[in-house]
């Protein structure tokens, strides 16, 4: 009996708690607020007019710093002069050292895109669906030129759980971002119907300009058919050009305007102050003090020195000059795509065709940097930007294009499409002069099934075959 009694107690015991739980998870869901597990700070939902500037600083910020960097020491724009700047300087190319630039285009800029371009289309918003694909196909562009293969197609689906995206070949890559630019131009030409949002000012960098937009889009789709001239010569670029309705002036460049606030500023400028490893290139120091150029101010930072002074290749220690307020200045811009630029790529199309035309587009293109740069000198211009049809050579193109386009990723392009400028290699090189970025870390252990193997930096994309 006394048996039955304690196991009786043990039950009502049970019972007992049983209730109390119950009665304190009834309470709890009564009692605990319901956002407790809701972070402030993701919004649920984003507009279009908050998207737009995040995505445009996202993709001005790492274009501008990881992106550029290497790709400017490779080409002697910069110089590595310690730690491991200097080991880059000399091609000592790992593949942890791209990680952050792959995951930022990936997760952040194309992600970000990706639902940007999707709310357009719900809302009927023509114009921002028109700067979100020309904006993919830029940034697509700057993915394949430096890894070549890359997935797209099957990318940015990881809420679906497709966290293993096959890789898209580089040709198919080139179709998609003339895709895009096609299907942006379209859109950019299309009147906003009345209510729907447009981008007006949370687009920082053309305003909302649908007709700049779209003459952008047109100036990518000349620059990307330059890209594959080893492919398919020039015919394409010149037909492009000669449609017309391409950047007309400084006024319509691509590029995000940085700020003074600590929150805002230049990333070059915020490397720098960090690390302080990186000078001037001697290569493109030498050029501009062979003809004084008036943009030495703006490019270079001498600090004490008497004298404009580059590093050499791979040396050590450098105390050259570092790079100027312009480029690497706390409020610097990040130039992304210039109308000089174009000018620049009319000057190679047209060249051995109409020498002319390749003269006067060459002239252009660096009197329209000077005053890019606030430095136009007629004096000097008129020495050093008045070729004509039988002085104009490609050497004098491509060496005018090295200098105007400093600290550009496209400097790297055209020295692997045509060999300009000739490039010194660094002391204690460990290779040739890369021709890519290596796979990132991060993509070898997490889809490292899809990821091509055996890459190396030395070898050539597609469209440098």
């Amino acid at each position: 009996m006394k048996k039955i009694n304690i196991m009786r107690h043990n039950i009502i015991k049970k019972i007992g708690l049983f209730l109390l739980l119950a009665v304190m998870v009834s309470s709890c869901k009564k009692w605990i607020d319901t956002d407790l597990n809701t972070n402030p700070n993701r919004p649920a939902d984003v507009t279009m007019a908050l998207l737009l500037p995040s995505v445009q600083s996202s993709l001005g910020y790492v274009i501008g710093g990881d992106h550029s960097r290497v790709s400017a020491m490779w080409m002697q724009h910069l110089s590595g002069v310690d730690r491991q700047s200097l080991a880059l300087e000399r091609y000592s190319v790992l593949e942890s050292d791209q990680n952050n630039l792959w995951n930022t285009l990936y997760g952040e800029t194309l992600k970000n895109l990706s639902i940007l371009d999707a709310k357009a289309q719900a809302q009927n918003s023509p114009h921002f669906e028109g700067i979100a694909k020309v904006m993919t196909a830029a940034t697509l562009g700057y993915i394949t030129d430096v890894w070549g293969d890359a997935p797209f197609s099957e990318a940015l689906q990881g809420e679906t759980g497709n966290l293993t995206p096959v890789y898209d070949s580089q040709e198919k890559l080139y179709q998609t971002i003339n895709t895009l630019l096609d299907a942006a131009i379209v859109k950019l030409g299309e009147t906003s119907p009345t209510g729907v949002p447009v981008p007006g000012t949370s687009d920082l960098m053309l305003g909302g300009d649908a007709a700049k937009w779209s003459a952008l889009a047109k100036s990518l789709k000349v620059k990307y058919a330059l890209h594959l001239s080893k492919k398919n010569g020039l015919s394409a670029v010149r037909d492009l050009i000669n449609g017309g309705g391409l950047i007309a002036d400084n006024s319509g460049d691509f590029q995000f305007n940085f700020g003074a606030s600590a929150n805002e500023n230049n990333p070059r400028y915020q490397f720098d102050a960090q690390r302080g490893d990186i000078r001037v290139g001697a290569k493109i120091v030498d050029i501009m003090n062979a003809t004084g150029d008036p943009r030495r101010a703006v490019y270079f930072d001498k600090k004490d020195a008497a004298d404009y002074t580059g590093s050499a290749p791979g040396a050590a220690g450098s105390t050259a000059a570092w790079a100027g307020p312009g480029y690497a200045g706390n409020a610097a811009p990040v130039f992304l795509f210039n109308y000089f630029e174009l000018k620049f790529i009319e000057a190679e199309a047209f060249f051995g065709s109409d020498n002319a035309r390749a003269a006067a587009a060459y002239n252009e293109g660096v009197i329209a940097s000077l005053a890019k740069h606030g430095v136009s000198d007629a004096a000097w211009e008129a020495t050093n930007a008045a070729e004509t049809a039988s002085s104009i050579t490609l050497d004098k193109i491509m060496t005018g294009k090295y200098v105007a386009m400093f600290m550009s990723s496209e400097s790297w392009v055209d020295w692997r499409r045509t060999g300009m400028p000739s490039l010194q290699l660094p002391a204690s090189n460990l290779t040739t002069t890369p021709r890519r970025y290596l796979y990132p870390t991060d993509e070898r252990l997490y889809n490292g099934t899809n990821m091509p193997a055996g890459v190396l930096s030395t070898d050539k994309l597609w469209w440098d075959n």
